[in-house]
């Protein structure tokens, strides 16, 4: 509708989503839901390029976390 500027359209379920909706897809806690999951974040990584640098932070911040959270949990 090139003429419709800032006019809002819902969506009805007749409505064709041109989008994928991530959140309605199930996937399993094992090693399928690993390889989906490991899929995923290289599709995201080969289409949105910046996300990249994200990417090689959060990894070794994460593991730093992860080991200091280790160390200091208490025995139960």
């Amino acid at each position: 509708m090139v003429g419709d500027v800032g006019t809002k359209r819902s969506r009805t379920d007749d409505d064709p989503s041109p989008e994928e909706n991530l959140s309605k897809i199930s996937v399993p806690g094992n090693a399928a839901g690993l390889i989906f999951t490991l899929g995923m974040v290289a599709i995201l990584l080969a289409g949105v390029p910046p996300t990249r640098w994200f990417l090689a932070v959060s990894v070794p911040l994460g593991v730093v976390v992860a080991l200091i959270l280790r160390w200091t949990a208490r025995d139960r």
